[in-house]
C-alpha cells in the first residue's frame, strides 16, 4: 500500500501505541486499511487502521481507527493556519466535549451526544498534530455523494444533531456560566480566520457575483437585485457577524459541507437512521444560524424545499427536546421567535459561502487541488481555488435556487 513518506510505518506504530495505551492490550497487530483521497483531506492526511490484540485476561479485542494528521510541508504551513485548525479540533475533543459530557452526566442518563465519534488520543508536536478517532465506516456509516444535494431524510438528521449540539452551549451557560466562559475565553472563529488570513474572501466575492449574475433569468432580475455585497459587506460577514447578539452565541461546528457528515442506514439502504458529525477544525462561537445557513445552502435542495421554516422547525424541536433533558426550557433560553429573527440577520453568512461550497462539492475528485504539491511548486495558496466544474448548468441551478430561497425567506 502506498503511503506518503511523512507517514512512515514507525510513525504509524507510535500513533497506534498512543491510542492503545489505555485499552489494556498486551500485544497487538496493526493493519493499514487505506487512506483518504486529496479531496477529503486538504490540510491533513487520513489513514484507516485496524488493531487486533489480547487483553491481560486473554480476551480478544479489535479497534477500527482513523488517524488524522496534519500536513508537514513547511511551505503550506506558512501559507495556511494548519496548526491552529488542528489545535481547534483537538480542543473540541479534549476540552469542550468532556465538559459537555460531564454536564450531561449531571443532568440526564440519556446519551444525547451519540452522534460524535470517540476520540482515542491526540498529540501536538512541532509541525505535526494528530487525532486518533473511531472509524465510523466500520459501523456502516457512509458519506453522501457530495455532488448532489442530500435527501431530506439526511437533512433532518443533521439539523437534529445541530439542535442537540447547540443546546449544550445554552444549557451549560445557564447552569455554569463561569465554566462556559472558560471554554470560549480564547476562542478564534476558525473558518472566518482561515478565510481572512489567506485572502479567500476576495475569491468568494468574485464567485458570488459570477454566480448571481450567471443565475439571473428574466423572472428573477428584480428579485435578485437585493443580493448586492461590497468588500465592506464581506468583511462584516466574516468578522463582525460573529460578535453580534453575544447572549445567543453557541460553540459552532463551523464547516457544514456534505463531506463532514456520515450516515448509517437501514438494512435495505433506503433511509438513513443516524448521523455522525466529523471535522471540528473550523469550530467557533456564533449564532446557531451560522451553522444552519452554512448547511442548508451547501447541502439542501432549496429548489424543492422552499420554506426555511420547515428546516428550522426540525432543528428547534430537537433543540428543545435536548434542553428539556438537560432541565431547561427552550422558550426561556432561545425562543423560536428569536431563531426566526436570527435567520433574517445571520443567514447571509451561509448564502455568501454557498457558491464557493457548492462549486467545490461539484468538482471531480481528480480535479481537487493538492495543497502540498502546489506549495512545493511555489504557487500562491489562492491559486488552488481556480477549480473548474464540468456541469455549470447544475452549479448555476443550485446557486440560483439558494439565492431565490434566501430572498423569499427574509420575511418570516
Amino acid at each position: 500500500m502506498y503511503l506518503e513518506s511523512e507517514m512512515s510505518a514507525e510513525k504509524i506504530k507510535g500513533w497506534v501505541h498512543l491510542a492503545m495505551k489505555n485499552e489494556d492490550l498486551l500485544d497487538y497487530t496493526i493493519t493499514l486499511e487505506g487512506k483518504s483521497s486529496k479531496a477529503d483531506g486538504y490540510l491533513g492526511n487520513i489513514i484507516f487502521i485496524t488493531v487486533v490484540g489480547k487483553t491481560k485476561a486473554g480476551q480478544n479485542k479489535s479497534f477500527n481507527l482513523v488517524v488524522k494528521s496534519s500536513k508537514e510541508s513547511s511551505l503550506l504551513r506558512q501559507q495556511t493556519p494548519i496548526k491552529e485548525a488542528f489545535d481547534k479540533e483537538i480542543y473540541i475533543y479534549n476540552t469542550v466535549l468532556p465538559a459537555f459530557r460531564k454536564f450531561q452526566k449531571e443532568r440526564t442518563t440519556v446519551d444525547i451526544l451519540n452522534f460524535l465519534p470517540r476520540c482515542y488520543a491526540t498529540q501536538t508536536r512541532e509541525n505535526r498534530e494528530i487525532l486518533i478517532l473511531e472509524d465510523l465506516k466500520k459501523k456502516g456509516f457512509e458519506i453522501c455523494d457530495r455532488t448532489i444535494p442530500m435527501t431530506y431524510e439526511h437533512i433532518k438528521l443533521v439539523l437534529q444533531s445541530f439542535g442537540k449540539w447547540h443546546a449544550y452551549s445554552f444549557a451549560l451557560k445557564k447552569a455554569h456560566q463561569e465554566i462556559f466562559e472558560k471554554l470560549v475565553e480564547n476562542n478564534v472563529n476558525m473558518f472566518s480566520y482561515f478565510i481572512v488570513k489567506v485572502g479567500l474572501q476576495h475569491v468568494m466575492l468574485k464567485l458570488f457575483k459570477e454566480a448571481r449574475d450567471g443565475s439571473i433569468y428574466s423572472n428573477e432580475v428584480e428579485l435578485l437585485k437585493e443580493l448586492q455585497f461590497s468588500e465592506d459587506d464581506v468583511n462584516k460577514i466574516f468578522i463582525d457577524l460573529f460578535f453580534e447578539d453575544p447572549e445567543y452565541r453557541v460553540i459552532s461546528h463551523g464547516d457544514c459541507w456534505s463531506g463532514n457528515f456520515m450516515f448509517q442506514y437501514q438494512e435495505d439502504k433506503t433511509r438513513p437512521t443516524s448521523v455522525g458529525l466529523l471535522d471540528w477544525q473550523c469550530s467557533g462561537l456564533s449564532s446557531p444560524v451560522m451553522d444552519l445557513s452554512h448547511f442548508i445552502y451547501g447541502c439542501n435542495d432549496t429548489g424543492k424545499h422552499k420554506d426555511v421554516k420547515e428546516s428550522l422547525e426540525i432543528y428547534y424541536e430537537s433543540f428543545s427536546e435536548c434542553l428539556s433533558h438537560l432541565g431547561y426550557d427552550s422558550g426561556e433560553l432561545f425562543p423560536y421567535s428569536k431563531l426566526l429573527e436570527h435567520w433574517k440577520r445571520f443567514a447571509r453568512y451561509g448564502l455568501f459561502l454557498q457558491p464557493f461550497v457548492v462549486k467545490f462539492s461539484l468538482c471531480d475528485a481528480d480535479d481537487a487541488p493538492d495543497f502540498v504539491e502546489a506549495a512545493e511548486e511555489g504557487k500562491q495558496f489562492l491559486e488552488n481555488f481556480n477549480v473548474d466544474i464540468k456541469n455549470e448548468e447544475i452549479y448555476f441551478k443550485r446557486v440560483r435556487d439558494n439565492f431565490v430561497h434566501y430572498v423569499k425567506n427574509l420575511n418570516l
